[in-house]
């Protein structure tokens, strides 16, 4: 006989079928002949099915039986897993038997079929019950083997008559519709991996060639020969030779200084994670098992591998942090179990047996079962890193789930590792949330935080050495806002400083003044490049991990060697792929998923009192200028002239402070400044914070529960609770002028749709004498302008040469939505004016429906034709939010019953209540 290690059986139920349903619906039926084959030898009918389950990784069949002689009914469970099954399934059964039997008949039977076997747990369960319970039976794989040779269904391998083998591994039983066969792989004798698979039948029987098929086309086969015993004749699929198809392992290595952001960093370059570093040392205190790290992209998973590398090898232990980007294969896993152990076999932690298989994953952790472990003191770790890849292949999934569990449920003295991201983007229904969660379910399971202000402190310090010299108090504040206490993050913005500073010998108040934010510094990455080098750069990001031969066949070889000295490109085993995964999102997407990150100090009306000062200069004027103007130092325009430059309204220009000139220019300074600031504020992780707490607080947020949040949001930003309620005070006034937020004394509360923001940059809400919102004239002015636009659209300097009360129209206009900017040029909108050149006065009514205030003073006139000018200002003034004295108020009623009018609503002569008709102008900044 051929030497057959003693290894559990699988059972490979094999069916054709056009698609995974049909597949699985006669993978069911042929079990489920099965599992009646093996009750028809103890003595039962044909059984009933009550529930049939086929999935990619397990088949379970609930059916009922009856036997042949004495009549006595008998409940049965098959379970047909990939991995040993778990103990709770054999005592759901359990229970299931005694209901049967308090139901019905004392006397009921209960077969329970766990293939390839229970876990430990559940077998000592089985045990005991079949102790005490003469009518339950639990049968494992090895039990249905025996039955089926005692029956002569299948028989041991060949005879070394009758083929060259010397070893075989993975035993199977196949199950088709052409009948029961045998399989196993077959051993290289040098190696110990499989070279190829031998099929069999019972003697005096030939393995029918559409079994031969289905077997090609199973995973348990894929890229080996199959050999049938009786002829050898031999068949080969259309794939590669095993030694051109042998997985690429990448070992993950770490940094070579303080500052290579491109790698993570190695254990002497590793900084802080206290807690986490504890919890890595209790869990190789285990000895066995597996762990789980989680975080969002850049927050050190791989550096905590590496140091948990660390922490193994000076227990004296073997430890190997692994690239999964690699793993295309099932026998990836395989592969790297078998590196791992010959190299630690090397260091005398273990000795494996003479008769290993490294055939597939069940016979490498059988092989390790069955090893010499010297020192089980001694840590033996495989680490997978860059997991998330894996979650694309179902099947990859499954197998690294096993392995997971194969682990948990052995008494191998082994570690397994796996670090996945947890910001995934486009996850989809095939994602396999089940077998991911079992990963974890199973593990120890650790989810990575950001850094905390004290481990900040300690890079800042490693990048003051770099440099030679001390940072700024602000430049050090800049660099903890932005980081976000992201690790590859602050290495990435170091690595701008530094060569900022050094090489192009800008000066640190020059690098505060600058957005330091992930987007700025990936266009710098892409500012440099060639056009080659860009479109070869986009498309290694586009079908990342590509192959090399395949880019350099497209793209010269000199552009691609370019992006892998400026390590925007790595290479991974013949394989190229950006240096960041967040990198790639950007390249492909245009968007960085990092929200900004900084703290606004300045209170809006200390940045408008700055840019009235601006604006007066014309747009541009002088720090010095404006210190003086305001009396103020040049410190305090230089601090109040940050949060402009953050939110779009600034530009950069050394010891000045210059409006844009799109802000400049707009017809309406102020609207354009609000668009700016909530565009800019939206971003903002701050921002994101405050959406989040006032979900759970039921859309209302104190400014002291937002100051606690923000120490979560800015983890790296070290702050007594004063300062971050100051921080928080400024946001809230912030998000309040953005028109994102609603702040009325201390409380914050999310705005409801539609809503338009009634405060001015200037005054806040503040009792200003003409109120605080934007309201109409008479539109007389608007409508003479409307039936211009009508022949031709007004250019910007048309506009610029409009006396102010034409001005305010085009205002009216573009806030009603009545006209609109394009390209600089202010044109009506479409179906304004009828074909007779006329106003369409429901386009008005609609218009003013939506302006603030004026669906209440629409209906107010409605139901009263006669109110009085005040009362419907009024109406106005309390739906907006403001404070108008009496004359104002009457006007802005009289104004918009005049704009009611003209869009068609029946109005009467006003009451005589009218206290005043003294014109006012509503107060705005400019």
């Amino acid at each position: 006989m051929e030497r057959l290690a003693v290894q559990d059986h699988q059972v490979l139920v094999l069916a054709a079928g056009d698609t995974v349903a049909a597949r699985n619906n006669a993978k069911g039926h042929l079990f489920e002949s099965f599992v009646a084959l093996l009750l028809h030898e103890y003595g039962y009918e044909a059984p009933t099915t009550s529930d049939l389950n086929v999935h990619s990784d397990s088949i379970e069949i609930d059916i009922t039986a009856t036997s042949t002689i004495t009549r006595q009914k008998a409940v049965v469970e098959c379970k047909a897993y990939t991995s040993n099954v778990r103990a709770q399934a054999c005592t759901s059964f359990l229970g299931k038997l005694q209901l049967a039997r308090y139901e019905g008949d004392d006397n009921v039977f209960g077969y329970f079929f766990a293939l390839p076997r229970l876990v430990t747990e559940g077998e000592e369960v089985a045990r005991k019950a079949m102790a005490k319970d003469k009518l339950f039976r639990y049968f494992n794989v090895t039990d249905v083997v025996d039955l089926l040779k005692g029956r002569g269904l299948i028989t041991d391998p060949p005879t070394e008559s009758q083929t060259a083998a010397n070893l075989f591994s993975d035993p199977a039983v196949i199950i088709t519709q052409y009948g029961i066969y045998s399989c196993a792989k077959s051993l290289d004798s040098e190696t110990h991996r499989a070279d190829s698979v031998l099929v069999w039948a019972v003697e005096g029987k030939v393995v029918p060639d559409p079994v031969v098929e289905l077997l090609e086309g199973d995973p348990y086969a894929t890229g080996l020969t199959i050999r049938t015993a009786q002829s050898e004749g031999t068949r080969v699929i259309p794939t590669a030779h095993e030694e051109d198809t042998l997985p690429t392992i990448v070992r993950v290595r770490g940094s070579s200084e303080d500052f290579e952001y491109q790698l993570p960093a190695s254990p002497e370059y590793f900084v802080g994670r206290g807690s986490a570093v504890q919890d890595l040392e209790t869990f190789v205190s285990q000895h066995k098992g597996s762990l789980v790290l989680n975080a969002q992209s850049g927050w050190g998973k791989s550096s905590l591998a590496l140091q948990l590398k660390k922490i193994v090898e000076t227990r004296g232990g073997y430890a190997i942090v692994v690239d999964s980007r690699t793993a295309t294969s099932a026998r990836f896993i395989s592969e790297v179990l078998r590196v791992a152990a010959y190299e630690a076999e090397a260091l005398d932690i273990l000795e494996l047996p003479t008769d290993c298989s490294w055939a597939s994953l069940a016979s490498a952790v059988w092989t390790l079962q069955r090893a010499k472990w010297t020192n089980e003191s001694k840590p033996f770790l495989v680490f997978f890193d860059q997991f998330e890849n894996v979650f694309q292949d179902q099947r990859m999934t499954q197998e690294f789930r096993d392995l997971t569990l194969m682990v948990r449920d052995s008494e191998i003295p082994a570690l397994v590792g796996f670090a996945w991201k947890t910001d995934l983007v486009a996850w989809t229904e095939s994602h396999p949330f089940r077998l991911r969660d079992e990963i974890r379910s199973s593990s120890t399971f650790i989810s990575v935080g950001p850094m905390r202000a004290r481990e900040i402190e300690t890079l800042l310090r490693r990048l003051e050495k770099k440099l030679g010299t001390s940072l700024s108090r602000d430049l050090r504040q800049r660099l903890r806002e932005y980081s976000q206490g992201l690790p590859w993050l602050f290495k990435k913005l170091s690595g701008h400083i530094i060569r900022e500073l050094q090489a192009r010998q800008k000066s640190q108040e020059q690098l505060v003044s600058e957005a330091l934010n992930v987007q700025s510094l990936f266009d710098s990455d892409l500012s440099g490049l060639s056009p080659v080098e860009n479109e070869a750069l986009r498309h290694i990001a586009r079908f990342a991990p590509v192959s090399a031969i395949e880019v350099t066949e497209r793209y010269n070889s000199s552009a691609i060697q370019s992006l892998l000295d400026s390590r925007l490109v790595v290479a991974l085993a013949g394989k190229l792929d950006t240096y960041w995964d967040t990198f790639r999102d950007f390249l492909n997407t245009g968007r960085v998923p990092i929200e900004d990150s900084y703290i606004v100090r300045q209170s809006p009306r200390a940045v408008a009192e700055l840019l009235y000062a601006v604006l007066a200069a014309g747009g541009d004027a002088s720090v010095s200028d404006l210190a003086n103007e305001l009396n103020v130092s040049t410190k305090v325009i230089y601090n109040r002239s940050r949060e402009p430059r953050l939110f779009g309204l600034t530009a950069y220009e050394p010891n000045r402070v210059k409006l844009l000139d799109e802000v400049l220019q707009a017809v309406d300074i102020e609207a354009e400044m609000r668009r700016r600031v909530a565009s800019a504020l939206r971003r903002n992780r701050a921002y994101s914070a405050f959406l989040g707490l006032a979900e759970r607080h039921g859309d209302r947020v104190t400014v002291s529960m937002y100051s606690r949040e923000l120490t979560n949001v800015f983890p790296a930003v070290e702050a007594q609770p004063k300062s971050w309620l100051e921080y928080a005070r400024s946001f809230a006034m912030w998000f309040h002028y953005a028109g994102l937020a609603i702040m009325d004394s201390d409380q914050l509360q999310v705005p409801p749709d539609g809503y338009v923001p009634a405060v001015t940059l200037r005054g806040g809400r503040t009792q200003s004498r003409n109120g605080e919102s934007f309201t109409l004239r008479t539109p007389k002015s608007a409508f003479d302008l409307l039936r211009q636009l009508s022949s031709s659209p007004m250019t910007a300097r048309q506009y610029s040469a409009l006396p102010r009360t034409q001005r305010r129209a085009v205002t009216e206009l573009l806030t009603l939505n009545l006209a609109r900017q394009l390209n600089g040029d202010i044109h009506i909108t479409d179906g304004i004016i009828d074909s007779s050149g006329q106003v369409i006065p429901t386009r008005i009514l609609a218009a003013l429906q939506r302006l603030a205030g004026g669906a209440p003073a629409l209906n107010l006139i409605q139901s009263d034709p006669q109110v009085s000018n005040y009362h419907l200002g009024l109406a106005i003034q309390n739906a907006i939010g403001a404070t108008w004295g009496e004359s104002t108020t009457s006007k802005v009623g009289k104004d918009f019953r005049a704009w009611a009018k003209r869009a068609g609503i029946q109005v009467l002569r006003a009451r005589g209540f009218d206290p005043s008709t003294d014109e006012e102008e509503t107060f705005r900044l400019f």
